[in-house]
């Protein structure tokens, strides 16, 4: 296979997004538009020149892969369709709306031996991307604490899901990714603003070795804002998603000494040193990064684990076990109402 033939179902703003970077790629050709509403998918596949088709199923004698940007209530049936008949899939956030349809759809997957790779593109995000090597310590099982808050204002798209789905699983996904699966214990809060779905919730995820995430995201705010703060034992990091900008905080040696325990100075001691302590002795490095298109190095990874075997930065396991903590998160909120209308 010298290139991907790649078909895009969904020719919606992010539809759109990904047609653009499968038409730039050295590894990939745009193979056609799938989408029931006749303007979007006919502009879309003119502005490319190839052809639309009202139905998904149209694009399979077309294509080696397929990039699923339907809506999210479609998610399960549609990649159902191409993973059984062999075909490479990239599925946008949320890769299911449940956790059945989506560990369904990973085992018809992996029963296909294809290649099903979720699109959290955060994964990509040079800020995130320049954090990795500080969090090398917590593979090995060190004790961390998060904080993630994820907000914006409402753009009346993934209507069909809430902000749980919408947003923080992107944060959730991320989380997963430097401290796995092994969790004791979630709680939940939020409610709806603009109806239909939660549009503002709150979660906190107690991990078995200790670790403890704590989630905010909201859709209903003036300001948006993609943050995250992973505190170790004596370091943190502050990961600003939105301005690429990653802060490093680290204690010095005599701070991981203890040399400064009250048991070791007095008031009197420390009393000229207080109001230069914290810049003497804690290290800041701060890392500004550059933009990139996160969307084309998405695609790059999912042509690149095609055609040389690499492997997904976001494995469609890994999406799979997020969506199945938003749902305990989801169900958590829902529990909450249930209980205040009673």
């Amino acid at each position: 296979m010298d290139k991907i033939k790649i078909g895009v179902v969904g020719a919606g703003r992010l539809g759109g997004f990904h047609a653009s970077k499968i038409a730039a790629s050295n590894d990939a050709v745009l193979a056609g538009i799938a989408d029931p509403i006749p303007q979007n998918r006919d502009k879309l596949a003119q502005n490319y020149s190839v052809p639309a088709f009202e139905h998904p199923e149209d694009l399979l004698p077309l294509t080696d892969a397929v990039v699923i940007a339907a809506p999210s209530t479609l998610h399960f049936e549609t990649g159902k369709f191409f993973a059984e008949h062999g075909k490479h899939i990239l599925m946008e956030k949320p890769l299911c709306t449940n956790s059945n349809d989506a560990r369904d759809l990973l085992d018809i997957a992996e029963e296909n031996n294809i290649v099903f790779q979720a699109g959290h593109v955060e994964q990509y995000n040079p800020a995130w991307i320049s954090a990795l090597p500080h969090l090398k310590s917590i593979q090995e099982g060190e004790k961390v604490l998060v904080d993630a808050r994820r907000t914006s204002g409402y753009t009346f798209r993934s209507t069909d899901i809430g902000v749980v789905l919408d947003l923080m699983i992107h944060d959730i996904e991320l989380i997963l990714s430097i401290l796995g699966n092994d969790i004791a214990m979630i709680d939940a809060s939020g409610f709806s603003q603009i109806g239909g779905f939660e549009d503002i919730a709150y979660a906190q995820i107690l991990f078995q070795n200790g670790s403890v995430a704590r989630l905010t995201a909201s859709r209903v705010e003036q300001s948006p804002s993609r943050i995250m703060d992973i505190r170790f034992k004596e370091k943190s990091l502050q990961i600003d998603f939105q301005s690429r900008i990653t802060r490093c905080i680290t204690a010095d040696s005599d701070i991981q000494n203890g040399s400064f325990a009250p048991d070791k100075v007095n008031m009197v001691q420390m009393a000229p040193n207080i109001s230069s302590f914290m810049n003497d002795h804690y290290k800041i490095e701060e890392l500004v990064n550059d933009p990139v298109d996160a969307l084309s190095l998405e695609m790059d990874n999912f042509c690149s684990a095609i055609l040389r075997n690499t492997p997904s930065r976001v494995p469609g396991k890994r999406a799979a076990e997020a969506v199945e903590i938003a749902e305990e998160i989801i169900r958590s909120i829902q529990e909450e109402e249930e209980e205040e209308d009673f």
